[in-house]
């Protein structure tokens, strides 16, 4: 139990410690290239323009810098690969439980994280890359629902055919069982789950609903006893605290 305890919080002390000592760097690198938008505007999900957001947020849109997310996907990044490749150098009991990367837990967690967030960079650097008379828009919907659901798809397919994954837990019922239709199904809710991000740029909104998110699955994971995934929850959680922070 105390390395069970030791495996989850450890991991997110790094995490967010790492976040706080990155985020200088990256916030230096930022300014120095002026990577915000050179033009205030921005879009709604159905293509057209948003006047009320665009005039209460005229000033700060070309002052405030974008892609501050590497700072959460970076410093999960290095904090799991580190933990993983400490336990490889210097095999021993300790290190080896302390190793949270496995093929049935957290494989597909930190690549969705990877995949995503490279994807929410392109576009962040495509919303930068306009000039004072051109306003970026990053990509479009359509371009980023087909990626989200493409992930969700390869997702659902590992879980499916490598983790023989056919049915959905429900609370106090047991489980659904659901066959193939649990490839879709587990597409939709991926959809549905991105559609969250039209919160994003609220004041810092989304990174403190997702670090409660990741906090309330860590705990879930531990309590069912899958480790790896409440320890890669709880590096999250760190990540975006760190983000959170500045």
């Amino acid at each position: 139990m105390i390395i069970d305890i030791v495996k989850v919080f450890l991991p997110s002390t790094i995490a967010f410690f790492l976040g706080i000592a990155l985020t200088p760097l990256l916030t230096y690198y930022l300014y120095k290239y002026k990577m915000w938008k050179k033009r205030p505007g921005k879009m709604s999900p159905d293509g057209h323009d948003t006047p009320i957001f665009n005039e209460l947020h005229k000033e700060r849109e070309v002052g405030t810098p974008k892609m501050g997310g590497v700072i959460i996907w970076l410093s999960t990044l290095i904090t799991v690969t580190g933990i993983w490749a400490v336990a490889k150098l210097f095999p021993g009991e300790i290190t080896s439980k302390l190793d949270l990367l496995s093929r049935n837990q957290t494989w597909i967690p930190l690549a969705t994280l990877i995949l995503g967030s490279l994807i929410g960079l392109v576009d962040d650097f495509m919303d930068v890359a306009g000039s004072a008379s051109h306003v970026g828009r990053g990509l479009s919907l359509y371009k980023r629902i087909a990626i989200v659901a493409l992930i969700g798809l390869l997702a659902a397919l590992w879980f499916y055919f490598k983790l023989d994954v056919t049915g959905i837990g429900i609370p106090f019922s047991g489980e659904l069982y659901l066959g193939w239709l649990f490839v879709p199904f587990f597409v939709l809710v991926t959809l549905a789950i991105y559609s969250g991000g039209v919160i994003d740029g609220i004041d810092g909104l989304a990174g403190g609903l997702f670090a409660t998110m990741f906090a309330a699955y860590a705990g879930i994971a531990f309590y069912q006893q899958q480790i790896n995934l409440a320890a890669f929850s709880s590096v999250v959680t760190g990540a975006i605290l760190a983000f959170l922070w500045f």
